[in-house]
């Protein structure tokens, strides 16, 4: 196997590997730390906005973690649908209520749920992925979820900068807090693959400085090709052997990609 090779105990940039070094980089633990202070500062509405695989999803899955291990309910959906049930039933289970395959009832429930958790003293966090993606039915139990002014109820939604419009100008409106996730500098790259590495066991540099170089020239410091070209880049050289990654591997690899199966 690859990581035998480099040395790793596991592999830094496949899915299994990313969460906790993607979120410790500058750009996403300062969207994560804005997070933590929408929730404690109980806003009703956050958009977390960056490009396709900028890390949205991780972060939103990092920060449920964080806000479960602090003693909120939560719960996490993909928004990217037209069937309110799809928002409902994830909504439900994140609020401890029995699902039942009937939106109207299952709204109800939210609703008296909601105002038993007002009595309890206990927030709940919804998190939204993909809300620009939302069918109209969906945006319209958002925008009823944040009509009621007085929930213990704190909603983050990602979105691509865009396609953000599509979420309509009502919600927009009702955002106490709009995170940027920028795409990384060649120096945060760096930093990242070197962070990655030595957490999985490396002791020393696997990539060369043009191969970080040119790896950031293609990934354009997007989170998720990073960590595609890497992963791929590691695979190419131990099958060649190389002593550290080059930008020739790292071109090879991106050409591989671009021509596909």
């Amino acid at each position: 196997m690859y990581q035998a090779y480099w040395g790793l105990k596991h592999s830094p940039f496949a899915a299994a590997g990313q969460r906790a070094d993607l979120t410790a980089s500058p750009v996403h633990a300062e969207a994560l730390a804005r997070l933590d202070f929408l929730r404690e500062s109980r806003c009703p509405f956050g958009l977390l906005l960056g490009s396709s695989g900028s890390g949205k999803s991780l972060v939103l899955t990092e920060f449920a973690a964080r806000a479960q291990r602090d003693g909120a309910l939560v719960a996490l959906a993909n928004a990217a649908a037209s069937d309110e049930l799809t928002l409902l039933i994830p909504l439900a289970i994140g609020l401890q209520i029995e699902v039942e395959a009937d939106a109207a009832y299952l709204w109800r429930r939210i609703s008296d749920r909601v105002d038993e958790l007002k009595l309890e003293c206990v927030t709940a966090i919804l998190l939204l992925d993909d809300l620009d993606r939302a069918g109209p039915n969906v945006l319209t139990i958002v925008e009823r979820l944040l009509g009621r002014a007085d929930a213990p109820l704190t909603i983050v939604a990602t979105a691509r900068h865009e396609s953000a419009s599509r979420i309509g100008s009502r919600l927009l409106d009702h955002a106490g807090l709009r995170i940027d996730l920028n795409p990384w500098n060649e120096a945060e790259t760096r930093d990242y693959l070197s962070n990655s590495l030595t957490s999985a066991g490396r002791l020393q540099p696997a990539f060369d400085e043009a191969a970080i170089q040119r790896l950031f020239e293609l990934s354009g410091g997007a989170p998720r090709k990073v960590n595609q070209l890497a992963q791929l880049a590691l695979l190419a050289g131990a099958g060649q052997k190389l002593v550290q990654i080059d930008q020739g591997t790292i071109e090879a690899v991106q050409e591989e990609l671009s021509v596909g199966p």
